[in-house]
């Protein structure tokens, strides 16, 4: 057990923090760090969207598991399973423009089942609307 509680309660302002913070890392393809940051408000006691957590979480966890370990298969299984995840809820979540994200994604699936070359860009969570970050 890593110390954190199972299903801590965050302060609204907590919850911003960490929301913000796991963007930031995710554009700065730090994924490992991304997902504990995300992680920590979908295992809380408010995690709602609740799939848009997860669905974040798993695509950083794919682009983790190729940028970290060059797993090519288990990396576009984990995305697959995050695109699924954040499909129903785009074209935009809590600020977030998914529609983007989805295409960025797809793309990287694509490149995982036959990669050669360069792979696609990495991709980035945009914020369509700023307020909406809660």
């Amino acid at each position: 057990m890593t110390g954190r509680s199972l299903h801590p309660e965050l302060t609204p302002a907590r919850r911003r923090a960490l929301f913000r913070r796991g963007l930031e890392l995710f554009d700065a393809g730090r994924y490992f760090e991304c997902h504990e940051a995300f992680e920590e408000i979908w295992r809380s006691t408010t995690p709602e969207p609740r799939d848009l957590f997860q669905g974040l979480i798993q695509v950083a966890v794919g682009l983790h598991h190729w940028h970290a370990r060059r797993r090519p298969d288990v990396a576009r299984r984990v995305l697959a399973k995050g695109r699924r995840r954040l499909a129903p809820l785009a074209p935009a979540c809590r600020g977030l423009d998914l529609h983007d994200l989805l295409a960025a994604v797809a793309a990287w699936e694509s490149w995982l089942a036959h990669p050669s070359g360069q792979p696609p860009p990495a991709p980035r969570i945009a914020v369509v609307d700023p307020p909406s970050l809660r």
